[in-house]
């Protein structure tokens, strides 16, 4: 996604230290978006997401929750590194390198971490709210918040009260959703077994035979979505916070 701050006079507001709202002739100032509207320029990059991109979370499909920031930044980070953190780590800058610390710490090797955070109490302190926004993100099951509360809104609209229920009891049963708000999404994303093994019926799984994607549950809010559609939404949502 793009990153778009409204031009005044030809200006971002990016690059001023202020201006009037009245400016914005009703625009937001920052957007974002696959494709920027007229009159906003593309100011995508590590440093100004980070900046700006919290201000804009909710606006925009795909673009609600604090790990969709992190998505976007991490894509940043992956791609001026060329995939390799470990080789590349200077290629970026010191701010970067502190961002991508903030955001992606997970993919973050110890020295590296420990070079940009020299004390051992701050580096405490920023895995602390690593682990505290993504969880928010994806939210918790027992006060129903986050993604889980989206996909629990989203499949009890699409296959109706009682199949929602009997999904919930055996994702509950089996611990998944604590796996999720614990950082496991499935086998394919970290080699563990999780709810997206569920959803999807994975094949070589221990739902590869009664997962939701396999059932026979109607899909009842007349979309014309096939049940597949629907388990492929729900990943959707719990991997990239698409809703």
């Amino acid at each position: 996604m793009k990153l778009g701050a409204y031009k005044i006079n030809e200006i971002p507001v990016s690059d001023l230290d202020q201006y009037d709202v009245s400016e914005l002739d009703g625009n937001a100032p920052y957007v974002v978006a696959n494709t920027l509207a007229a009159g906003y320029e593309d100011i995508s990059g590590i440093e100004n997401f980070d900046r700006f991109g919290f201000n804009v979370l909710g606006a925009a499909y795909g673009f609600k929750d604090w790990k969709c920031l992190q998505r976007e930044i991490k894509t940043l980070v992956m791609g001026k590194v060329e995939d390799d953190i470990n080789a590349n780590w200077d290629e970026l800058n010191a701010n970067e390198k502190l961002i991508a610390c903030k955001y992606i710490l997970s993919k973050i090797p110890a020295a590296k971490f420990g070079a940009v955070i020299t004390d051992p109490d701050e580096r405490v302190k920023f895995s602390i709210e690593y682990d505290f926004n993504n969880r928010q993100a994806r939210g918790s099951w027992s006060n129903v918040t986050g993604r889980i509360q989206i996909i629990r809104v989203y499949l009890f609209g699409k296959i109706g009260a009682t199949n929602a229920l009997e999904v919930f009891y055996d994702v509950v049963k089996d611990g998944l959703l604590e796996l999720y708000e614990g950082g496991i999404e499935g086998t394919q994303e970290d080699g563990n077994l999780g709810i997206n093994d569920f959803l999807l019926a994975r094949s070589g799984t221990f739902y590869s035979s009664d997962g939701l994607k396999g059932r026979s549950y109607p899909v009842i809010d007349g979309s014309g979505d096939s049940l597949a559609d629907v388990a492929n939404a729900l990943v959707n949502i719990v991997s990239n916070g698409i809703y």
